[in-house]
């Protein structure tokens, strides 16, 4: 995004938004093909990552390209008008969640996640395998363009 749209969101307002949202875009790639899905995340700004339920049928483009993604990018944005949006993006590691951290992945999701979580499948959810998956972030930037208030676009 250029340096010339909108302005540098601070790092609390970043954290702020992050920490409301629930669906973002996620971007997953390997030998450079590049492939992004809509998905519900929870982030947790105490360790510094984003958790990722993946429901998974037997054919799942996602499972086999995030084994071999390296860096991993996702983005949320609130968009109002071309003068009231925001938008994040958060680059890291993503790799499955340690069976340790499984019931603090869920109760993050459960919080904020699951109420993002769209159905799209034709069968019932427990006809897929679900897959944990954390987002190790080493790199979030921020942009927004405000009329009036910076609290929420919307």
């Amino acid at each position: 995004m250029s340096q010339d749209i909108g302005v540098e969101l601070e790092a609390d307002e970043i954290e702020s938004f992050l920490q409301e949202q629930g669906l973002g875009v996620l971007g997953i790639a390997k030998e450079g093909e590049a492939y992004t899905i809509p998905i519900a995340f929870a982030y947790d700004g105490d360790s510094h990552r984003c958790f990722f339920r993946f429901v998974i049928g037997e054919e799942s483009m996602k499972q086999s390209l995030v084994s071999e993604t390296e860096l991993a990018s996702l983005t949320v944005y609130e968009w109002a008008t071309p003068n009231q949006w925001k938008s994040v993006v958060i680059r890291g590691r993503i790799r499955q969640v340690p069976d340790a951290d499984l019931a603090e992945a869920a109760t993050l999701f459960s919080v904020v996640g699951e109420e993002a979580t769209l159905e799209v499948f034709n069968e019932p959810l427990s006809e897929y395998e679900t897959v944990w998956y954390e987002l190790d972030i080493s790199e979030i930037t921020g942009r927004g363009q405000f009329v009036g208030s910076r609290e929420s676009v919307v």
